[in-house]
């Protein structure tokens, strides 16, 4: 290889790095909307859903959050904006913005008080993205576990 196709080639990576990691912030950001979605279909729940159920699903939601966050959304900001904390401070207002419009879309799309399997299936999705590993891992799976159980509750 020449120097020339080199220099190329690395651009190219860098490139496709730095785009795989904004698609990831950018699916990421969706998933905090479904998460605080469905944490807000908690709030107003069927009558037969155990408050037991509830808490595992809201333990996995708020950790699995907190990891998206943490791990993928604050740390790519922060790279995107060259370690300029101001400009990926300002850049989480955006996201933050982008995350509620995506929440109205989800109460437009399931104006019912229940969990659906549809929930879990987009729970899922997002976990395939970005798995979260240790205690977060865990009580995510749970959390799945019980928005199906909860699912078949009418």
């Amino acid at each position: 290889m020449t120097l020339k196709t080199l220099i190329l080639v690395a651009c190219l990576i860098g490139y496709s790095q730095l785009s795989t990691a904004g698609r990831l912030i950018n699916d990421m950001q969706s998933c905090q909307a479904l998460i605080k979605f469905i944490d807000s279909k908690l709030d107003v729940s069927p009558a037969g859903y155990s408050k037991s159920a509830i808490a595992k699903v809201r333990k996995g939601l708020h950790g699995y959050n907190q990891y998206i966050q943490t791990e993928i959304i604050t740390p790519g900001l922060l790279k995107f904006n060259g370690g300029d904390k101001t400009k990926a401070s300002d850049m989480q207002k955006q996201v933050n913005g982008y995350k509620q419009s995506v929440l109205k879309a989800y109460e437009t799309r399931y104006p019912q008080n229940s969990l659906l399997m549809d929930h879990a299936v987009a729970l899922n999705n997002c976990a395939k993205k970005a798995v979260p590993k240790g205690r977060a891992l865990a009580d995510l799976k749970i959390s799945l576990q019980s928005i199906v159980e909860l699912s078949k509750i009418k």
